[in-house]
């Protein structure tokens, strides 16, 4: 029996879509498996998937957005890029602590109090800040150790 090459090219291709369609469906089934699963198990999936992006309600985010648009860091001076839903995301810092908050770590009820009394910072500022509260002995400052070895008598 001579095939055509032709048929033997339409038949292997068929197979090959026939198995991706089958994973397809097959990932597919899983995911609705393990969402139903999560739903019988009490959790709710739209608020889970809205906490994966932001941990506030969305007129805080709004409210955050609002405060951010338009405004320069405190420390670098550089303007702060409008918010995306995903991404670094800019942060506050106290003045008077030099404490550190970032975007999820704003507390949600007391969005509009934090945004009077602290000043906005850039999404590299707030990593390099809180970088520097959890390991002080880590952080050297240009500034610092080039003026520190200007002072220093050379030997």
């Amino acid at each position: 029996m001579n095939f055509p090459l032709l048929v033997v090219i339409v038949v292997a291709t068929a197979a090959a879509v026939s198995a991706g369609i089958a994973f397809t469906v097959r990932g597919f089934k899983a995911s609705a498996t393990r969402a139903a699963d999560a739903e019988r198990n009490g959790h709710d999936t739209s608020r889970a998937a809205h906490a994966a992006v932001s941990r506030h309600d969305p007129a805080s985010v709004e409210l955050l957005k609002r405060f951010f648009d338009g405004k320069a860091c405190a420390i670098c001076k550089r303007p702060i890029p409008p918010v995306q839903k995903t991404g670094l995301k800019p942060g506050l810092w106290n003045p008077t602590t030099h404490e550190t908050h970032s975007w999820d770590q704003i507390p949600t009820g007391t969005v509009a109090a934090a945004l009077e009394t602290e000043l906005p910072l850039c999404s590299a500022c707030v990593v390099a800040e809180s970088f520097r509260q959890r390991f002080p002995d880590r952080v050297v400052d240009r500034e610092r150790s080039l003026q520190d070895a200007h002072s220093r008598p050379s030997v």
